[in-house]
């Protein structure tokens, strides 16, 4: 799925950036070739775990689960999963981002320098908006909506991920 050329260039990336290890935790439905009435096939879940575990094979610093979303529900109450496929991002302390949905086009850049981002501890955010995130009093749940063909979303996706990394007040999902 990922191109051999592009495939070196993300290990070498990785070599040089990933600081720490970065777990995925990837959510899907169990595959079947039988037809389930009222249950609607994942149209996604199959290519975007494909994708995750190419990414994952590039180093030994990115460690992939999956989880099978009807089954696991553990697991789905404690990240909050409410659709697939779902991609949660674990960095070093107990935050997690979500994406919801396959990160092609642009949004697989937002994958990789979100990655790298989590495992660096890497925050790009202002100090006065670090200050104003502080004195946060309630939960906050930031939702982004984006296109794989969208040169915009990449970086609203980013800058919610960032906030969420900053607050522990604020949990950010993306979707696809």
């Amino acid at each position: 799925m990922i191109p051999l050329r592009e495939q070196e260039f993300l290990r070498e990336k990785f070599s040089r950036e990933l600081a720490t290890r970065v777990r995925i935790d990837f959510f899907t439905q169990k595959e079947t070739s039988l037809l389930v009435p009222g249950r609607e096939p994942c149209q996604y879940c199959r290519p975007t775990r494909q994708m995750l575990e190419e990414l994952a094979a590039l180093t030994d610093r990115i460690s992939l689960r999956q989880h099978i979303f009807e089954e696991d529900r553990e697991a789905v109450a404690q990240y909050r999963v409410e659709r697939i496929p779902a991609i949660v991002l674990h960095g070093g302390d107990k935050r997690w981002l979500k994406y919801y949905g396959l990160p092609g086009g642009y949004e697989f850049v937002t994958l990789v320098e979100t990655i790298v981002d989590i495992s660096r501890s890497t925050n790009y955010l202002s100090d006065k908006t670090r200050k104003r995130l502080r004195k946060l009093k309630d939960d906050v749940r930031i939702q982004v909506f984006v296109t794989p063909a969208c040169p915009h979303c990449p970086q609203m996706a980013r800058l919610a991920y960032h906030m969420a990394l900053e607050s522990p007040r604020i949990a950010a999902e993306v979707i696809e």
